[in-house]
């Protein structure tokens, strides 16, 4: 069954927070004083974006409050997450400029229960975390964006089918998306000049169709 997610922050961020997410999952506030009753399975969204240095402390002990198995996703400022490391014990985070679908994508990750092996993709020394948002070529973490990641995961997962420009949009920027086809151009564009290397190429052009995701073996 899956849990329930708690929204740690202050009345304005958390209407913010509910409006992304009740649609999609059981959505309560954190008690303002106390402990909330939380279960394995469960996330707590904790907005630490408008704190000084005292955030560490603040998720640690929050963590020492929730039940074995729940998960803790903090949102943070860019200025936090370039000095995160092993000491924070969360599970994820979300960026406060993060989009809502971004959001949902990462609570969707964490709400549901077991801990389960990390569901990883990837061809040759190219591998993707999907658990972790986090894409590596050679053991080096390489930046994406949430949109350049989206892209690649979704290539990545059906290597060997081609997809046109009009399936990738439908399929990675959803239905009611208004840019055009050249919005995959760029974003293709983008990820190949941070994943390839002279001999590996993982995204091929078929010109006048789209793309395709090509397994490329290990040196």
């Amino acid at each position: 069954m899956a849990g329930k997610v708690f929204l740690h922050c202050d009345r304005e961020r958390g209407e913010f927070f509910r409006g992304v997410l009740e649609e999609s999952f059981s959505v309560e506030a954190f008690p303002p004083h106390g402990s909330a009753n939380t279960a394995p399975g469960d996330v707590v969204l904790a907005d630490c974006a408008g704190m000084g240095a005292e955030w560490r402390g603040f998720l640690s002990g929050l963590r020492r409050d929730l039940a074995e198995g729940a998960r803790l996703v903090a949102v943070l400022r860019f200025e936090q997450i370039r000095t995160l490391d092993g000491a924070v014990d969360i599970d994820d985070f979300v960026a406060d400029n993060g989009t809502a679908e971004e959001i949902r994508a990462r609570i969707r990750r964490m709400v549901g229960g077991d801990e389960t092996v990390r569901a990883l993709v990837g061809s040759g020394e190219l591998e993707i975390d999907e658990d972790r948002y986090e894409v590596r070529v050679g053991g080096r973490r390489v930046e994406l964006t949430f949109k350049e990641f989206e892209l690649l995961h979704f290539l990545a997962s059906r290597p060997g089918k081609v997809f046109t420009r009009e399936m990738l949009l439908e399929q990675v920027w959803g239905y009611d998306y208004f840019g055009g086809s050249r919005t995959v151009d760029v974003h293709v564009r983008r990820i190949r000049a941070k994943i390839e290397r002279e001999g590996h190429t993982y995204i091929r052009t078929v010109r006048g169709v789209g793309y395709i995701f090509e397994h490329v073996s290990p040196d």
